[in-house]
Order: C-alpha cells, then sequence, then structure tokens
C-alpha cells in the first residue's frame, strides 16, 4: 500500500469485530510458491536488478490463481527473520512476532495510473476518513519518477488516524518492460513500506509492507499485498485469527478504493 492501510473509523470496525467473531475461522496458510516471491521481493528491493524483479514477477504470476477484488487471495505466510528486519534498520525488535498476511486482488487499472496513485502525497484524499493527519515527504523528484527519468522514488510519511501515530518509511521501484519473453506482462511496479520506530498510541513496534503490481492483461491490475505486522488494536493482538481476518478484509476495501480511484479520470 501506499500507506499502512487502514480499516475504517473505529465504531464501524468493532461492529466488524462482533460480526467476524460469529462467523470467522482462520485463514489459510499460502502456497508455498507464492510465499518463496514475496519473501523473495522483500529481501531483495533494494540489491536486485531490474531485470531480476522482471524475473520475479514472472514467478509470482505463477503462483496466483485467478481473482478479483472480490474474490480475493487471502491467506496467512511465515514470519520474517532478524536479518530480514535489519535490512530495513531495525535491530531492537523480535522480529518472529510479526505476523505475516498477504492479500492479491485484480481490479480494473492500468500500471500508469497505479504509479501516479501510489506515489500521489494525497492519500488522505484517496483514503477519506482513513487519518486524522497526514503528510508525505518525498526523497528525490517524484516527477522525474512518473517521467521514467529515475526509477526508484522513496518518501517519509507522518500520519495520525483513531489508532495510532506513525513515522513510515517508503518507496517505489519502476521494472521496465524487457518485451515479450521477459517481460510478458509488461512494466510493473514494486513496493516497499515499513514503521521505522513503534508507533505512539498502541501497542504497534513492528510492521513491514512489500507489494507488487503488474497487469495480467491490459487494463486488469494484478496486486500483490504482503505485511508483517506486530499490533494490538481494541485488545486484540496480531495473533487473533479475528484481527487478521478483519485486517485482510480491509486490504481488499484498500484496493476497491483504488479501483475507483482509476475510473475517476482524475489518474
Amino acid at each position: 500500500m501506499a500507506c499502512t492501510p487502514r480499516f475504517g473509523r473505529l465504531g464501524a470496525w468493532l461492529a466488524v469485530v462482533l460480526l467476524v467473531s460469529l462467523a470467522g475461522c482462520a485463514a489459510d496458510d499460502a502456497p508455498e510458491a507464492i510465499t518463496n516471491a514475496t519473501f523473495w521481493l522483500w529481501r531483495n528491493y533494494d540489491t536486485a536488478t531490474d531485470e531480476r524483479l522482471a524475473e520475479a514477477i514472472i514467478a509470482l504470476n505463477g503462483s496466483v490463481t485467478p481473482v478479483s477484488a472480490d474474490e480475493p487471495m487471502k491467506v496467512l505466510i511465515g514470519g520474517l527473520n532478524s536479518a530480514d528486519v535489519k535490512l530495513v534498520g531495525r535491530t531492537d525488535v523480535d522480529a518472529s512476532q510479526a505476523v505475516g498476511m498477504l492479500v492479491v486482488t485484480e481490479f480494473a487499472c492500468k500500471l500508469s495510473q497505479i504509479e501516479k496513485i501510489h506515489t500521489a502525497a494525497e492519500q488522505d484524499s484517496l483514503h477519506p476518513g482513513s487519518y486524522k493527519a497526514y503528510k508525505r515527504t518525498f526523497v528525490g523528484s517524484r516527477d522525474d519518477f512518473l517521467a521514467g527519468k529515475v526509477g526508484k522514488l522513496d518518501w517519509n510519511t507522518e500520519l495520525t488516524s483513531d489508532y495510532a501515530t506513525e513515522s513510515l518509511a517508503g518507496s517505489a521501484r519502476h521494472v521496465p518492460d524487457f518485451g515479450k519473453e521477459k517481460s510478458p506482462f509488461g512494466a510493473a511496479l514494486v513496493s516497499r513500506t515499513f514503521l521505522t520506530k513503534p508507533a505512539s498510541g498502541t501497542e504497534w513496534p513492528q510492521d513491514y509492507q512489500i507489494e507488487a503490481y503488474y497487469e495480467r492483461k491490459p487494463g486488469r491490475m494484478v496486486h500483490m499485498f504482503a505485511v508483517w505486522r506486530q499490533a494490538t488494536f481494541s485488545g486484540l493482538s496480531s495473533d487473533s485469527s479475528i484481527l487478521q481476518k478483519i485486517q485482510m478484509n480491509g486490504f481488499v476495501d484498500w484496493d476497491k478504493a483504488i479501483e475507483t480511484a482509476c475510473k475517476s479520470g482524475k489518474y
């Protein structure tokens, strides 16, 4: 996600808790192939060449069953280790406490639109009601990134929601189109976001996100979003199957909002 996904307003969220607790069963574990691709993207985000990232997109697609925003893949994945979180400077935490969740959706959008939406500074306008305060500061030129003059864009985000105040580091990499054989789905976008320090306002010491966007066919966007999160919201911890289901449903709703933005003509 362009920033940490929300669950909606607190009152509505608590109502959902009651509904899900009556219905709920734990999410399935992810197939090994997609887990391998997800961990590879996290571990090689900074160092992989564009060509290797293009190969990873092919591997990712090979492990994704047909999905839609209404019938997404929602699964659990294994945890990160201390070396994984050290890659982003977190040496003060127990990485094994962060629970891994993975959601894959498909919706109507073009990659050129996604690059504009995902890097937009006004995420609070894209997702109204999600934030009390939101500020994204770019490190480098977003215009140069969108124009293809640079392949990577970094930013820092300070935000406050109903749940916490967060300091996040984010970035996106444009994966070029290397032709039909090496890039059967054309260009792609890979992105990483993480808490740089524990959030304040609730127990939320860890959050690590990796995602990929590509067009499986023209105008049909596949979005893979993985998050490893250690947090407690309204008394429910990351280990709770109820909270896991609520969050993964929220990730799907996030993509539905992005699809709406794609259809708006603004991007």
